[in-house]
């Protein structure tokens, strides 16, 4: 699979929506213009999600000349817009502006009043989880800030929805990209553009020693205060090293004890309680050992689990998940329906775990988790 990397865009011009307000404040200044007007541009990208120079309209049409000659705006470009018959769901095909050949996929997942877009910080994967579609792609080119950022404003754009939530749960590890993540992350919740509450917005990980305990500290920096009450989401998915060695290959490096310990220091410097994420495999992790081990995990710390079905995903699957190869047409509301996976949820609750089951929105049209993969979308309608 072919790898992109920023030096084979050395001469790429700067993404305007990749800086923070004092950097463009700078740029703007050099350009020979006052700094108020730094303001009205980081507004007009992160709140009224503009991505053009034309749409710029606050500013004088010479400057909008030089910034369109100096900078990149328009970071993606829509493809195609899914929409789930089963779930008030849709997803969203993207290419990046830089590289025309990678595309990225985003969701937007619609309930009880929330609106929360789903967005991907890489193209592919190479964490290489067994039962993720997107790694099945390899890894193809880390986002940028600005093009995390503007899968929230364009999913706002063109599905007409007020952006409540955002998760950092799409196609990639957040915390292989780090920096551009956290960058990301002071964008949206700056209070002069989306001001997106830090607390309305999660990162998921499966988990890297050092980068945990880094995040806790960095969003726990004054300057950052902004990004404070972000939350953070484990994707544990088995409570057994070598079972979870079998699903998570990079786990390996990053042993459950090495990474509860660095839960704890986050929640002790953040005071905001974990999320684990975990996928029910049915007759791999839903024994009476795991409810166990997950029953004390959760009294570790303050937290909840989030229990999610195993979604059908394209290629074969192999090792311990073998047996769950479902076939080209599997039956989702039979998957949904499980038996084992309603007893892991009751036996949870009956040891007060405090579990919740996830909603498999999208499942119809390859939306749901671990299945975003650039292929077998059943598209309702074509975004030009």
């Amino acid at each position: 699979m072919h790898q992109h990397t920023d030096t084979q865009k050395k001469h790429a011009r700067t993404q305007l929506s990749g800086l923070l307000p004092g950097e463009l404040e700078e740029a703007v200044v050099r350009l020979g213009e006052k700094r108020y007007r730094a303001v009205q541009i980081f507004s007009a990208i992160h709140s009224k999600g503009v991505d053009s120079a034309e749409g710029l309209s606050q500013i004088p049409s010479a400057l909008r000349q030089l910034i369109s000659g100096e900078f990149e705006i328009s970071l993606l470009r829509p493809v195609r817009t899914s929409v789930s018959e089963l779930h008030d769901t849709q997803k969203f095909l993207f290419t990046l502006t830089r590289l025309p050949e990678v595309k990225i996929e985003t969701v937007l997942i619609s309930e009880k009043g929330r609106n929360t877009v789903c967005v991907s910080t890489q193209a592919g994967c190479n964490v290489g989880c067994e039962f993720c579609a997107t790694a099945k792609l390899g890894f193809r080119a880390n986002l940028t800030p600005g093009e995390i950022c503007s899968q929230v404003y364009l999913v706002k754009k063109l599905s007409g929805a007020d952006v409540t939530n955002v998760v950092y749960m799409g196609m990639g590890e957040p915390f292989l990209n780090y920096d551009s993540v956290l960058r990301s992350l002071l964008l949206l919740t700056n209070e002069k553009g989306l001001s997106l509450p830090g607390r309305r917005i999660t990162v998921s990980t499966v988990g890297f020693r050092q980068k945990i305990s880094k995040f806790a500290d960095d969003i726990s920096l004054p300057e950052n205060s902004s990004i404070r009450k972000v939350k953070l989401a484990l994707s544990l998915h088995s409570t057994d090293n070598g079972i979870r060695e079998s699903l998570i290959p990079s786990s390996s490096k990053n042993r459950l004890p090495d990474i509860y310990k660095e839960l704890v220091y986050f929640y002790r410097m953040t005071g905001t309680k974990i999320t684990y994420e975990y996928i029910h495999f049915p007759g791999i992790n839903d024994n009476p050992d795991d409810i166990k081990r997950l029953a004390s995990l959760s009294r570790m710390l303050p937290c909840n689990i989030n229990v999610i079905p195993f979604h059908p995903i394209s290629g074969e699957l192999n090792g311990l998940l073998a047996p769950l190869n479902l076939g080209p047409d599997p039956d989702t509301k039979k998957l949904l329906s499980n038996h084992r996976l309603n007893d892991l949820i009751a036996s949870l609750r009956d040891q007060k775990v405090v579990v919740n089951l996830r909603n498999s929105s999208g499942v119809d049209i390859n939306a749901a988790c671990g299945q975003l993969a650039l292929a077998g979308e059943k598209h309702l309608s074509e975004t030009h």
